[in-house]
């Protein structure tokens, strides 16, 4: 079912109706018991008192006495009358005569000249064969009950009035603020990442889902600008050798090209090939990292001996870029419970960085340190010309590369695989200035902790 703005007030108005009908209906058996016993103790209490009052001071003057109280009238709705043994009205209210009252007990009659106007009648008989009669007006009892009906109806009345205005304007509110909520997602939908909701500073729930909420739209809004950045680059560094490789075919593939040439030109295209799948691979990489896929192979491994083992085959290849490999670990294994060929390609990624921008007569230092348990820290120095302040955040992203010109080897996603396996692991990368060259630092730490 589908929810209009106005199904909620709808609904509040019926419910409100049927539980003002509701209360109205008991307050009208609640409030005609309760008159019904008064009104009953009252002409219980006026019998015992006249049957009192004719046993000390004597029938004549209960006669007289009632009499009185016929010509002076009552708003109480009773009437008193006495009556002989033959039914015949001594004393009283005119109105008893014409009653039909019984020999004793109570009994509801109806006013012969009036059959609608009843009569609730109490005989009492006393001594020497006269009868004391208590005529209750049921009119005046229906009356006293339609006053406190008319009363309890308006005060519900204006109580549902004031609830059921509380819940428009309430109702009002919610739909005012949702909407802005549905605006601002509209306005995403729309293709404005920028549009975020609003926030007051005296925040309510709704302040609080906003903020929550804006919060969320920062993280896709630099998500999205992060793909247009890598679709961007991908674009931009696949071109030359999808480029390349075309032009290596299109040689390989003339007829006239000598022989040696043409088997060129294919190694060409495999480089240029081989080029294009590592980079694929490695966003793969990344993206398995990030998305936290790989951690189903992680395991407990001696991280010193791992390092170590990766830094004794760099070995040559420093040797060769004319470089100094320095390592330090402690003695006793480091354990923690990692990724080992994620973690390896990582710590390749860092020692290639360091040969490469490093420059001939660095010292590259690897240091492997236990962090606490279950973590784990892996350092690689240098003491080259390293990267300005201003970009160490910078090259942890995608493709980013501080080489203008990109002459030199490599698709600017090193640091970002590296980056990806710190959150894999529940850690960072971290890139300090070595002072001089570049500190950069990957820790490590059990993601189920």
């Amino acid at each position: 079912m589908r929810l209009k703005p106005w199904i909620w007030p709808a609904a509040a108005a019926l419910v409100a109706l049927a539980a003002l009908l509701i209360g109205l209906f008991i307050v009208d058996r609640l409030g005609e018991r309760a008159i019904a016993r008064q009104q009953t103790a009252m002409a219980s209490a006026a019998r015992d008192y006249f049957v009192a009052f004719a046993r000390d001071e004597g029938v004549r003057a209960l006669a007289e006495t009632l009499n009185r109280h016929a010509q002076v009238g009552a708003a109480d709705g009773f009437r008193y009358a006495l009556e002989d043994r033959t039914g015949r009205m001594l004393a009283g209210a005119d109105v008893v005569s014409s009653l039909d009252a019984p020999d004793a007990g109570w009994r509801t009659v109806a006013e012969p000249d009036a059959p609608r106007r009843l009569w609730r009648v109490l005989a009492q008989p006393l001594g020497g064969g006269y009868t004391l009669i208590v005529a209750e007006d049921l009119s005046a009892r229906d009356a006293l009950r339609a006053a406190i009906f008319r009363g309890s109806a308006l005060a519900m009345l204006i109580t549902a009035f004031g609830a059921a205005a509380a819940g428009v304007a309430l109702n009002a509110m919610l739909l005012h603020r949702t909407r802005a909520i549905a605006q601002t997602a509209e306005r995403i939908a729309g293709g404005d990442l920028s549009a975020r909701a609003p926030v007051h500073p005296d925040g309510d729930v709704f302040d609080d889902l906003g903020a929550s909420m804006n919060v969320m739209l920062g993280r896709i809004e630099e998500l999205m600008t992060g793909m247009r950045t890598v679709a961007d680059s991908i674009a931009h560094d696949l071109r030359s050798p999808l480029t390349r490789m075309k032009g290596a075919l299109v040689r390989a593939a003339d007829p006239d090209a000598p022989e040696p040439q043409r088997m060129q030109a294919l190694d060409d295209a495999h480089v240029e090939a081989d080029t294009v799948l590592a980079t694929l691979n490695a966003l793969l990489d990344i993206a398995h990292a990030e998305s936290g896929l790989s951690r189903e192979n992680m395991q407990r491994i001696d991280v010193a001996a791992l390092v170590l083992g990766i830094a004794e085959l760099f070995g040559p290849v420093v040797e060769d870029a004319s470089q100094t490999l320095v390592t330090h670990a402690p003695s006793i294994p480091v354990l923690a419970r990692a990724h080992p060929a994620l973690l390896r390609q990582a710590v390749g990624n860092l020692l290639h960085n360091a040969v490469i921008h490093a420059g001939a007569g660095a010292t590259v230092v690897v240091k492997v340190e236990e962090a606490g348990l279950g973590k784990a820290r892996i350092s690689v120095a240098d003491d080259g010309p390293g990267v300005p302040a201003e970009h160490l955040g910078r090259v942890q992203e995608r493709f980013v590369r501080l080489e203008a010109s990109r002459t030199t080897a490599g698709s600017g996603l090193g640091l970002a695989l590296v980056a990806a396996c710190a959150k894999l692991h529940g850690g960072r990368l971290v890139l300090a200035d070595n002072r001089p060259g570049l500190l950069a630092a990957l820790e490590l730490t059990d993601p189920r902790s």
